[in-house]
């Protein structure tokens, strides 16, 4: 059985792909690509097969890039795609090739695949050729657009500019009017296999004929599919969230101008707590372990615990790795051998997850670790900042107003700088009381991503019950600064981004 954990997923620019890269490239796409049609003048019924030579030939050039997953090392699953920006218009992604093991198809991956393509919301176009009916219903979800041939009319010169990059078809090989979209590729593909749309009343597409496959593109122009959207809502946040921990292991944690101050902070803290026989710490959600390690330059016999992998192998490699015992595990179900004096629970790992019962869960994960009469400290985002920050016209009920959630610019704040405070990157959806925010990643070799991301902020007073809910007493709180946890601060300052509450386990 196929775990989806196992998969390592990768991007390299094609210029920078090595000859074996290619190799492995061209050897999946001869086996699993699929067959020329019956109705093809070379080789009918037979798979399609491509080289090494023409394979480098056709990818080896500039703004194409080449999307891998990997199983054991092995390459299952390729999409290569053009992505460009043009002055006038903005970027236009144009996927070119997806192909995925036939043994490991039906896993999420393709789709996986061309949403990390296709999902940046700020792109002017996203479309491909093809004559599998799927990958456009794909394109459709992926973008919450309909494959619309007027649209595609309209934008047609910015299409064949595009197209022009790549030598994909002949300048009057394209055929859009109102009734359809068409690339005459002379590729003929058996599609036999694929869903049958005779029935679909949305496809606006066409009919095929031999040798040809559906031009498919949606534009940002376009207004959102109401119903589109609110059908695939669930899957997108959802598809978000299982990302969250490679989301959070993308952060430049070293280079964000917040997470300098952990020995201040540790030094107001521990003003704070008016027990100080304390020997054994539990920093939970501990990030890549720059609390943890100052701890343990302090004396402290310290676990760190963090969901993200990437997170958990930096925090190895620190310099005291062999001084803190760090595990990879989360922090909603962990549960230790031994109690500990002090458990430690900064930087919104309270809040992380959209709903209570999974943010009470990290709570109750604090008390069950902690000893009778131990104390912990847990900060949590300050949402009545955020509420105040916000225009009026930022906030309203994010299922029913899809342009509330479309209109936001998307960032790349939580990778860059960690300001995840700038208003201008900001919603919030009344209804369910969340913060959503569309966060980038883009510079490194991992799979390029846009991630719908959700946090839950607090009030102090919605905080303080929670905390007590799982039988903590608090001991105090109050609005702090990153860094500056000994100064007390407004609700609505600047500054106060965070809520630091002392609490203890007392029974």
């Amino acid at each position: 059985m196929l775990n989806a954990l196992d998969l390592v997923y990768s991007v390299k620019e094609a210029l920078k792909m090595t000859t074996e890269e290619f190799g492995e490239c061209a050897e999946l796409f001869s086996n699993s690509y699929g067959r020329y049609s019956q109705q093809s003048p070379i080789r009918p019924g037979e798979n399609v097969k491509m080289g090494l030579t023409f394979f480098e030939r056709r990818f080896k050039k500039e703004n194409i890039y080449i999307a891998m997953v990997r199983y054991n090392e092995r390459l299952i699953g390729q999409a290569a795609y053009i992505r460009k920006k043009y002055e006038d218009v903005g970027t236009m992604t144009w996927v070119m090739q997806l192909v995925v093991d036939e043994r490991y198809r039906k896993h999420g991956i393709g789709s996986t695949l061309l949403r990390s393509i296709w999902g940046f919301s700020d792109d002017f176009a996203w479309g491909l050729a093809t004559a599998n009916p799927c990958t456009v219903k794909a394109l459709e979800s992926a973008t919450f657009r309909q494959c619309c041939p007027c649209e595609i009319k309209k934008n047609l010169e910015y299409i064949r500019r595009l197209s022009d990059e790549i030598a994909f078809v002949k300048e009057d090989g394209f055929f859009v009017d109102e009734k359809s979209s068409i690339a005459n590729t002379n590729f003929y593909i058996d599609n036999s296999e694929f869903m049958d749309i005779e029935n679909d009343e949305e496809w606006k597409l066409g009919e095929l004929q031999p040798g040809c496959e559906w031009l498919a593109f949606t534009f940002r122009s376009q207004q959102i599919n109401t119903s589109k959207y609110q059908r695939h809502f669930d899957e997108m946040v959802r598809f978000s969230e299982r990302k969250l921990q490679d989301a959070y292991g993308r952060m430049k944690m070293k280079e964000h101008p917040w997470a300098k101050g952990h020995s201040n902070e540790l030094d107001a803290i521990f003003e704070k707590v008016p027990d100080k026989n304390i020997s054994t710490v539990l920093d939970l959600g501990c990030g890549i372990g720059r609390h943890s390690i100052e701890l343990s330059k302090r004396g402290y016999c310290v676990t760190g615990v963090d969901f993200s992998h990437k997170n958990i192998l930096t925090a190895r490699r620190s310099k005291r790795k062999n001084e803190v015992r760090f595990i990879e595990d989360d922090a909603r179900y962990f549960q230790d051998d031994g109690l500990y004096d002090f458990v430690l629970c900064l930087y919104d790992v309270v809040g992380s997850f959209p709903e209570v019962e999974d943010n009470r869960n990290i709570l109750y994960t604090i008390y069950k670790n902690l000893k009778p009469g131990g104390y912990c400290a847990i900060s949590v985002m300050n949402m009545e900042l955020t509420r105040s920050i916000v225009d009026k016209n930022q906030v309203g009920n994010v299922l029913e107003q899809p342009e509330l959630l479309y209109s936001l610019k998307p960032s790349e704040t939580m990778q860059s700088s960690g300001n995840i405070f700038n208003p201008e990157y900001i919603v919030i959806d009344e209804k369910e009381n969340l913060v959503y925010r569309k966060e980038q990643f883009v510079d490194d070799e991992e799979l390029p991503a846009e991630y719908i991301i959700r946090d839950k902020r607090y009030t102090a007073t919605e905080f303080v019950e929670l905390v007590r809910s799982v039988g903590l007493e608090v001991c105090e709180y109050q609005y702090v600064q990153a860094g500056h946890f000994d100064k007390a601060l407004d609700a609505c300052d600047k500054k106060a981004k965070e809520i630091l509450v002392i609490a203890k386990r007392v029974d």
